[in-house]
């Protein structure tokens, strides 16, 4: 990885304008929301809870691995970027959206939502009142630093999981793969064995009571996932 792939992540980032333009209107709408039930509702001490608008940022490394291989792929090759490049350009643009996107949505939970939740409108048995996704998957209770990388991890293992998947369609190994998921969700459900296997795959990335457990699990498996995309790449049309 070399000072190619550092200026194809700028021109990554540069492309992505949009999709933040996207997150942060989605953020401004969940805050007015919350703004007019509090205003309406202010009153009822003790009732109210309200989804953090912070939790709009998660769009924006998964929106990012539908993006980048579907349209800024060809942009860069017919610029005359090399596929290589590409590829490990695109790694340093998820790592860096996970990593910010974590950084901005733990500090919010850790500093800025226990500050709100004081009010007597916000009922403190329900996840302090205001819901964020560090406490829905549990790893605010692991502390700042812990929660930080373990919503790091799952976001890195996302955006390279949407990556994947987006830079194969069009290819017969896409709807194998599309298939394969869809399989997966429709047959290991309704089976209970299966459903064990998927239950304790989403317990592992999402809810280990390990946080380093965790952590390893998510970013072992989208390194994995994201190897697959080097192929991938290679056989991509423009």
């Amino acid at each position: 990885m070399g000072k190619k792939a550092w200026t194809i992540a700028k021109v990554n980032f540069r492309a992505l304008n949009v999709l933040v333009f996207l997150a942060f209107t989605t953020f401004a709408a969940l805050f007015i929301s919350n703004l007019i039930s509090f205003l309406v509702m202010s009153g009822a001490a003790g009732h109210g809870s309200d989804i953090s608008p912070i939790n709009a940022l998660w769009l924006l490394p998964v929106m990012a691995g539908i993006a980048l291989p579907a349209y800024n792929f060809r942009r860069i090759i017919n610029l005359g970027g090399k596929r290589e490049d590409f590829f490990w350009g695109c790694l340093v643009t998820y790592v860096i959206l996970a990593a910010v996107v974590s950084l901005i949505v733990t500090i919010s939970n850790f500093t800025i939502e226990p500050l709100l939740e004081r009010h007597e409108y916000y009922d403190p048995s329900f996840l302090g009142g205001i819901v964020n996704l560090t406490e829905v998957f549990g790893w605010a209770n692991n502390g700042f630093i812990a929660g930080f990388f373990q919503q790091f991890a799952l976001l890195f293992l996302f955006s390279v999981f949407v990556h994947v998947f987006t830079a194969a369609q069009g290819k017969w190994y896409g709807w194998v793969a599309a298939v394969g998921v869809i399989a997966i969700i429709s047959v290991f459900t309704p089976i209970a064995p299966l459903r064990r296997s998927l239950v304790w795959f989403f317990n592992l990335i999402l809810f280990h009571d390990n946080a380093l457990v965790q952590i390893l699990a998510c970013l072992v498996i989208g390194a994995g996932v994201y190897l697959i995309s080097r192929p991938v790449l290679a056989r991509k049309t423009p």
